[in-house]
């Protein structure tokens, strides 16, 4: 019986045992193969039509197209843009000694002060000059000693030996908050940007994806966040309180300060804010505004922070050419002309009947 019972136990473990592969017997298809293959077709396919959707409305709007300024950029380089003098500043021929009757304000500065992108007469030193004239009865001059590139350093050795000697019954200088970058980092910008800008023609012609609007879209769109974040930090970078150009701009401040203050000339700071980024409560560069004004202050001089006067406002339609050129247009000068003319007021005697700048 035990023999019988362990045969029979034996057959029926046989029997229930599943037909191996190998033994001619081909495995089942899995029934949810063909619907697995359909879902992924129809995701590419919905992919592939969005993209192509998306692409189409890129066209038709121009989101990926540069948006133009809403004024038109100034050649400044055409020689009926800019009359340069025999000293080879923009503006008119100055005699250094001043002429009888007249005041005069030494305007110091960077590519702001100049004017890049605006007509001369549109600068902020022109519509200063003009207005100050006008509303005073008297002639003034602005005399120009703003160079594209100058920053502090510079402004304050150029002061001593040059400004000076033109007797300015002020001197007005405008500070823009990259005046503290130190020389090395400049020059080591410069050969970066140039690196870029080659790179960018090498693989200009290469790059198949640039055909496509909605890739230039979401290209540029993350380009321009990355580089602002960047650009935000290399600014703030450049007043850590043991930054060497910080350092070499506060001494300069207190130079200029201190030479004004020997011959009892007011010595006027405006501070410019960087026109690339909103002027509303997400402006990422106040501290650094109140940092500049301090050390101003300290040095002696009327300090002018033109952030709240553009606070509001748009950026774009603040500048020269959208993110091509964040030079201040005529629009941004005319305000900081009002600016200046109000703190003039306010240091150089006189008495100025209330006129808007022109």
């Amino acid at each position: 019986m035990a023999t019988r019972g362990a045969y029979h136990v034996a057959a029926g473990a046989a029997a229930l045992r599943p037909l191996a592969y190998d033994e001619g017997v081909s495995a089942p298809a899995s029934p949810l193969a063909p619907s697995r293959r359909g879902e992924v077709l129809l995701l590419l396919f919905s992919v592939v039509f969005f993209l192509v959707l998306a692409e189409v409305v890129v066209r038709l709007t121009g989101a990926a197209d540069p948006r133009p300024s809403p004024y038109p950029r100034v050649d400044t380089d055409r020689r009926e843009r800019r009359p340069i003098n025999s000293r080879g500043y923009r503006d008119f021929e100055r005699t250094l000694a001043k002429p009888p009757g007249v005041r005069r304000v030494v305007s110091l500065g960077d590519s702001f002060a100049w004017g890049v992108g605006v007509e001369f007469d549109d600068t902020y030193g022109q519509r200063v000059e003009r207005t100050l004239s006008r509303r005073r009865r008297t002639p003034w001059q602005v005399v120009s000693l703003a160079q594209p590139g100058m920053n502090s350093v510079g402004e304050g050795a150029q002061l001593a030996s040059e400004g000076l000697a033109y007797e300015p019954d002020a001197v007005a200088l405008g500070y823009v908050l990259n005046d503290s970058e130190d020389e090395n980092a400049a020059e080591a910008r410069r050969v970066e940007d140039w690196l870029v800008d080659k790179r960018e023609q090498k693989t200009g012609s290469l790059r198949l994806f640039d055909r496509s609007a909605l890739y230039r879209l979401v290209s540029t769109r993350v380009w321009a966040t990355l580089e602002n974040r960047r650009r935000i930090a290399g600014y703030k970078s450049m007043y850590a309180a043991d930054y060497p150009g910080w350092i070499a701009g506060q001494r300069a401040l207190r130079t200029m300060g201190g030479l004004c203050r020997e011959r009892g000339i007011p010595f006027v700071v405006l501070i410019f804010p960087l026109f690339g980024n909103p002027l509303d409560e997400s402006y990422p560069f106040p501290e650094i505004h109140a940092q500049v004004a301090r050390a101003a202050a300290e040095a002696g001089a009327k300090v002018v922070d033109l952030l709240p006067r553009y606070r509001g406002l748009r950026w774009d339609i603040l500048v020269v050419n959208g993110t091509e050129d964040e030079h201040p247009n005529e629009i941004a000068h005319r305000i900081a002309a009002s600016a200046l003319l109000k703190a003039i007021d306010e240091v150089v005697p006189g008495d100025p009947a209330p006129a808007k700048a022109r």
